[in-house]
């Protein structure tokens, strides 16, 4: 799966929310959950890490593991996932594989989809304040139409009464002060 991502911050949450509801489908309310791990790979010499998120959302967990690119000031991401059952559980199996807890992050916020696939989240992150996230999901190679997807993503930002320069370049992990990640 690719994931095409663009990023706002959002000074106001209630002006980008009913703007959201003048042109998106809302689909629902969410409370995310995430820990990122890492995990030494011995395969690779003990010098690589393998890093990885596990989310608990409402009444499941999932773990998701990104090869993440920056492409013109938008995440453009390799994405493997996949439903746990039993989260204590795999916790308890990370640790004894060694692995470690590297910070843990908290969104709670709205989803809205529009037809084409483009769906935004409204969300405000623990400790950094509100964001609009807009991504399209793709399945086949994206190459060949990622500057439609861009501008089709602004569209939504601009829509919303953000500027382009309230785009965030930078992954949640940065703006929480986790560089290794």
């Amino acid at each position: 799966m690719r994931e095409i991502e663009l990023k706002a911050h959002v000074a106001d949450p209630g002006r980008v929310r009913r703007a959201l509801s003048g042109f998106m489908e809302f689909q629902s309310d969410f409370d995310k959950r995430d820990e990122y791990w890492s995990l030494g790979l011995a395969a690779a010499g003990g010098g690589r890490q393998f890093a990885f998120r596990v989310r608990a959302e409402a009444e499941q967990s999932i773990v998701t593991y990104k090869e993440k690119t920056y492409r013109d000031g938008m995440e453009v991401n390799e994405e493997i996932e996949f439903a746990l059952e039993g989260r204590k559980s795999f916790l308890a199996f990370l640790g004894k594989m060694g692995a470690r807890r590297l910070y843990s992050k908290r969104k709670k916020g709205s989803l809205w989809r529009l037809a084409g696939g483009i769906q935004a989240e409204l969300a405000e992150v623990e400790g950094l304040g509100y964001f609009l996230e807009v991504e399209l999901l793709a399945e086949d190679s994206i190459a060949p139409r990622l500057d439609k997807i861009k501008s089709d993503l602004l569209d939504v930002v601009l829509r919303c009464g953000l500027e382009e320069k309230d785009i965030e370049p930078r992954p949640y992990s940065q703006l929480l002060g986790y560089s290794g990640f």
